[in-house]
């Protein structure tokens, strides 16, 4: 293993412990209210409890496929994304999903096969990450005259997207000095669309992010 893969897997291990973090620490943090005594356990503490458990279950069946050596290659994307959605929900909710055709999701799953759902799964949380504001999230595919995959994020009105010159480095592989945290899912998203002969682009416009993500049909994408 060269030096960059051992960051890049380390950092994926700090970012999926970060995700984790948050709602494991508050299920033990309810089970240290309960004590020694748990007669008098109260439904609060029964209810931070429970939502807890279930986002990080949630957060885990989402990285588990966007991550895992394995655990990408089967899986509804529809389910995966909005539970995961779910789990990070913030006091505004989470935000709105508009998926392609049913016809058009077979047609990336004929696409790229066994590394469809986790490459689909990685562009939706690239977009996700870039855009933290996020409101709407729209995923287009068309499939002439390459097979494309199209996300565009919608963040608050008013407030302009940013893109990051360090993350356009590391999605398109120019790896700066070193990966950071904040980096190191865009490196492994741009990995994963180039390892399916593919390219992948990242911008902003106004208060909207767009991930662009195109494989010829030379590669045996089919139109």
């Amino acid at each position: 293993m060269s030096d960059t893969e051992l960051e890049l897997a380390q950092l994926l291990c700090t970012r999926l412990c970060h995700d984790l973090a948050g709602p494991v620490g508050a299920v033990a943090a309810g089970v240290e209210l309960i004590g020694g005594d748990p007669s008098q356990v109260d439904m609060e503490t029964l209810g931070l409890i429970g939502n807890s458990s279930a986002a990080a279950a949630l957060k885990l069946k989402f990285m588990r496929a966007a991550l895992g050596a394995s655990g990408g290659a089967s899986g509804d994307p529809k389910a995966l994304l909005d539970g995961y959605l779910d789990a990070i929900a913030g006091p505004t909710g989470k935000p709105t999903i508009t998926w392609p055709s049913a016809e058009d999701l077979a047609a990336g799953a004929a696409a790229l096969g066994g590394a469809w759902l986790q490459t689909l799964l990685n562009l939706c949380l690239l977009g996700l990450e870039t855009q933290p504001s996020s409101r709407a999230l729209s995923l287009q595919i068309t499939r002439s005259p390459d097979f494309t995959i199209l996300i565009d994020v919608r963040g608050v009105e008013g407030r302009a997207a940013l893109v990051r010159e360090d993350l356009l480095a590391a999605v398109a592989g120019r790896v700066p000095p070193a990966l950071s945290a904040k980096t190191v899912h865009g490196n492994l998203a741009g990995r994963l669309v180039r390892a399916a002969g593919g390219s992948v682009e990242l911008a902003a416009s106004g208060n909207v992010v767009t991930v662009t993500a195109k494989f010829p049909q030379s590669a045996g994408t089919p139109s």
